[in-house]
């Protein structure tokens, strides 16, 4: 990969997590949608803004504008602006998208983008061997609130070899 269009979810946990350059590390380029850095950092009192408006400054990840409309996906209900926008701009730049919510990996696999989860460019990182282990992230994650599917976990912690 040499670039990856990260939606508002994995980018707060990333950006919170202090691993935007373990993103950086595996898929390459992290391209923001205007749209998605503003819901991202709009409260700034929430965890996790004060490390992406960072990040941006140190280069680690680019906002770039909106994607052109020829590339806007339409409306589907239950999926914000900030999914779209990363969606499309995806499709633009014919780069993966970095989501982890449902229904918007299952409107990518529609529109034929490529997505890779969190979880994904955690167990990449485990096997170029950039971390030691995922499971303490997703612990982390999951103890701030993010969700993370039971059966996911499993998965995951199986493919990496570590105890569930």
């Amino acid at each position: 990969m040499t670039c990856i269009v990260a939606d508002s979810g994995p980018l707060i946990m990333f950006g919170r997590s202090d691993l935007l350059g373990l993103v950086r590390d595996v898929a390459g380029d992290i391209l923001v949608p205007a749209t998605v850095f503003a819901e991202c950092t709009r409260e700034t009192v929430k965890p996790g803004v004060a490390a992406l408006i960072e990040a941006r400054s140190a280069g680690l990840l680019a906002v770039v504008s909106d994607p052109d409309p020829d590339f806007r996906l339409p409306r589907v209900v239950n999926l914000d602006a900030g999914e779209i926008e990363a969606l499309a701009l995806a499709r633009q730049r014919d780069c993966p998208v970095l989501m982890d919510e449902s229904l918007g990996r299952k409107v990518a696999a529609r529109y034929g983008i490529a997505v890779i989860g969190s979880a994904g460019i955690l167990l990449a990182a485990k096997e170029r061997r950039l971390i030691p282990a995922v499971a303490p992230v997703l612990t982390t994650w999951r103890e701030w609130g993010y969700f993370l599917s039971p059966r996911l976990l499993d998965a995951v912690l199986l493919r990496a070899g570590e105890d569930q």
